[in-house]
């Protein structure tokens, strides 16, 4: 065994483990990410069957456990300034999600009030109608992920409403200028809303992150077993 091992090439060998580690790892990360979605599934299960929380509860609490969570509160829709979500997809449709500024005695909270189809033009914005009266609200609390590769294109002019490119709550309130709560709200859906509210909190099941590690691991096998049966038949040819 240890004459095979010395008689293996150096830079294949480490190529060759290196490869064989980095896939096991990823497969380990699949696991884990499987894990985590069960556990968010879980989490959603229980929090459907929960009590409704109001903006203090939410404020009070650990933001990331209040995630998904069903929230209830009063608020009166900011009409004049609001936010149009670039890009969104429904259907094979464009469209924009519309992010409207509410408020209330906690402070002023961003609500998602859902999709609204785009205009034939990009230069016409559709036309949105938004209550501003006083209303009680319900939906679910979120945490808007900001992606780093997407670059803001919108100007900080007072032209409204404002197209986003994503619901960066630090370019939403420098645009607002007013100190907003740190989380959104996901509005339930509505039958006789115009929006359309189709929120999918979790959009990969926990078995497709399984399936994911078991070919993970089954490439790092086969790299594996590959390398070895290679250099025996090569040995066998090459005793000395």
């Amino acid at each position: 065994m240890w004459t095979f091992l010395s008689r293996l090439p150096i830079v294949a060998t480490i190529v060759t483990f290196v490869c064989v580690v980095i896939m096991f790892a990823l497969g380990n990360w699949q696991l884990q990410r499987a894990e985590e979605k069960t556990q968010r599934l879980l989490a959603l299960d229980i929090a459907g069957r929960t009590a409704q929380v109001d903006l203090q509860q939410v404020l009070q609490g650990n933001l990331n456990n209040m995630l998904d969570m069903p929230i209830n509160f009063e608020g009166t829709a900011d009409i004049s300034k609001f936010f149009l979500l670039d890009n969104k997809i429904h259907k094979g449709r464009v469209g924009y999600q519309v992010l409207v500024p509410l408020q209330t005695t906690s402070g002023t909270v961003i609500a998602n009030f859902g999709w609204v189809a785009a205009t034939n033009n990009r230069n016409i914005l559709p036309d949105i109608e938004i209550n501003g009266e006083k209303s009680i609200y319900a939906g679910v609390v979120s945490l808007p992920l900001d992606n780093a590769m997407i670059e803001e294109t919108a100007l900080v002019d007072g032209i409204w409403p404002k197209v986003l490119q994503q619901s960066d709550l630090n370019v939403i309130q420098q645009h607002y200028k007013q100190e907003l709560l740190p989380f959104v709200v996901l509005l339930d859906a509505q039958d006789t809303s115009d929006f359309v509210r189709n929120w999918q909190p979790v959009v990969m099941a926990p078995e497709k992150h399984i399936a994911y590690a078991v070919q993970w691991f089954l490439l790092a096998c086969a790299a594996l077993t590959v390398f070895i049966i290679a250099h025996r038949n090569k040995f066998k040819r090459n005793p000395k």
